[in-house]
């Protein structure tokens, strides 16, 4: 990117700055990519599409030309967030008229046919939409005759994100709309986390067994708690008693068994163990995953900070604690000397 800025830094520049937008679809999830036209605009563009992957690997997408741009995008540290004016050209009024080819054959049919097929009838249909407003130089692009089929990674400027939140203004030929930020839109509340220092949030073993995902394994991650598989053997109670420092001593839950009260076993689900305790005697067939009736789970974290230690940075033999391994805490203890 750093050609990129000193092109920019230049008093002059031969080059000139091309705006891509991203628009999800709010009926559909569909991405719709859309640049506006060029001199006769005609002229499509092709540009790198962001991996969500951490592939090496780039795609181009094309992105379709029309009448579209925006205005009142600002960056401030302090008051209100700005709302930017989306304008682009009225195709639900405009496509009432415009066909898609005059050659005569049957597949003739106008935009707002394609649109209708994505559920968007009236501009009204685009509220809520995802907006992703993307900025590079020209030269940075592709066209059709020179677009290759794996590109380079993309080189532009910061990425910005809205989303549409109402019609502003609306004629026969332009169409604008009102932008908000995330935290802007109705029913968003801040802070999106609560500052607590005593207790933790985070979910306890957050950590589910990876999936693939465009040929990438990914965590399926449900928490900010990732306490290891097993956990090297150790495992505490809510109060941060010890309940066994290896795992191994305790049975795995069988289904044909039977259990007395005060009966230890473990169940293991995609990865996580759990250690649970019968309440009363246990006929066969009582899973404890689903019969809470009969059993107890005992290795439940405390949230304080001494759980998130004992846990993480603890070892198989002593209370010595192995302090050279980051807590995962979820809290904010230095909030304590705050008021």
């Amino acid at each position: 990117m750093s050609d990129i800025i000193d092109t920019v830094q230049l008093q002059e520049t031969d080059d000139a700055l091309i705006t891509l937008f991203e628009v999800t679809l709010p009926s559909t999830g569909t991405v719709v990519y859309l640049v506006d036209g060029m001199d006769n605009g005609e002229n499509n563009i092709y540009f790198p599409e962001k991996q969500l992957n951490n592939s090496s690997t780039y795609t181009l997408q094309e992105y379709v030309a029309i009448p579209i741009d925006v205005e009142g995008v600002e960056f401030n540290s302090s008051g209100s967030s700005n709302r930017p004016t989306l304008r682009l050209a009225n195709i639900p009024v405009l496509s009432r008229t415009v066909a898609n080819n005059e050659d005569g054959v049957e597949d003739e049919y106008d935009i707002l046919d394609i649109l209708a097929e994505e559920g968007i009838v009236k501009n009204e249909d685009l509220l809520t939409a995802k907006v992703v407003i993307r900025r590079t130089l020209f030269k940075k692009t592709y066209t059709e005759s020179d677009a290759p089929a794996v590109a380079n990674a993309p080189v532009e400027f910061p990425t910005q994100i809205f989303y549409i939140d109402r019609v502003s203004s609306e004629s026969n030929v332009l169409v604008e709309f009102e932008l908000a930020t995330a935290m802007d839109i109705e029913t968003v509340k801040l802070p999106g986390r609560v500052i607590n220092g005593r207790y933790c949030p985070w979910k306890y073993q957050g950590y589910h067994t990876p999936v693939t995902v465009d040929d990438a394994i990914v965590p399926l991650k449900e928490g900010g708690c990732t306490w290891p598989i097993n956990s090297k053997g150790r495992f505490f109670d809510e109060h941060d008693n010890v309940i066994t420092r290896d795992i191994t001593t305790i049975a795995l839950w069988e289904s044909s068994s039977t259990f007395a009260v005060g009966a230890k076993v473990k169940t293991i689900t995609n990865g996580h163990t759990e250690i649970w305790e019968a309440l009363r005697a246990v006929p066969s067939n009582k899973n404890p995953k689903n019969q809470k009736v009969y059993w107890k789970r005992l290795d439940v974290c405390g949230k304080t900070l001494n759980s998130c230690k004992i846990r993480f940075q603890g070892n198989n033999t002593t209370d010595a604690l192995l302090t050279t391994f980051t807590l995962p805490f979820g809290g904010f203890p230095g909030s304590k000397q705050f008021r």
